[in-house]
C-alpha cells in the first residue's frame, strides 16, 4: 500500500529541495544523495511529518540541516586527505631528492615531514614527537609544504597541483 501523503510531498518538493542542495553543495551527485536522504528521513518520521502544521517547511528545515552536515563532512574529509601529488612530492623520494629536500627544510621540519609522509605517523603523533601542539604541527606542515611547492616549481591551481 502506498502513502499518497508522502508521494504528493515528493512530487511537490523534490525539485525544490534538490535545487537548494545543488546550489549550496555545488555537487550534483551529493545534492541528489542528500535529497534522497531527506525523503528516507520523511518516511522514517512519517508520523511526525503528518502532525506538522507545515510539512513542506519540515522538509526544508531538514534539508538545511542535511546540507550543513554534508558540507561539514566534506570539509572534514578534505582537511584530512592528502592528494596523490602531495604524496609523490614528499613521500619516499629517491636518495638524491631526499638530500635535496633535507637542504630545503629545517631539521625539525624534516622530522615532521618524514614522520607524517614517510613513516605513517598521524599529525597528532608527529606533534607529540616534536613537542608541538596539534595546531602548531598542522600549521608547520602546511607552511613547509607550501614553501617546498614554491621552491620546487610546483603551484596549486584549483585544488590540483601542477609542475611548472
Amino acid at each position: 500500500m502506498t502513502d499518497s501523503f508522502l508521494e504528493d510531498l515528493y512530487r511537490e518538493m523534490y525539485q525544490k529541495l534538490y535545487a537548494y542542495a545543488r546550489v549550496r553543495l555545488r555537487d550534483e551527485q551529493l545534492a541528489q544523495e542528500v535529497t534522497q536522504d531527506i525523503f528516507v528521513l520523511a518516511q522514517e518520521k512519517l508520523g511526525e511529518l503528518r502532525k506538522s502544521p507545515n510539512p513542506q517547511g519540515w522538509l526544508v528545515r531538514a534539508m538545511g540541516y542535511a546540507v550543513l552536515h554534508a558540507q561539514r563532512d566534506r570539509q572534514y574529509i578534505e582537511q584530512r586527505t592528502v592528494s596523490l601529488e602531495e604524496t609523490q612530492l614528499i613521500a619516499t623520494p629517491p636518495e638524491a631528492e631526499d638530500e635535496d629536500l633535507k637542504k630545503r627544510v629545517s631539521p625539525e621540519e624534516w622530522l615532521l615531514l618524514r614522520a607524517v609522509y614517510c613513516d605513517g605517523y598521524s599529525i597528532a603523533e608527529a606533534a607529540q614527537l616534536c613537542g608541538l601542539s596539534l595546531e602548531a604541527c598542522r600549521k608547520r606542515l602546511y607552511r613547509c609544504k607550501q614553501r617546498l611547492r614554491r621552491e620546487m616549481g610546483c603551484e596549486q591551481k584549483g585544488g590540483k597541483q601542477h609542475v611548472g
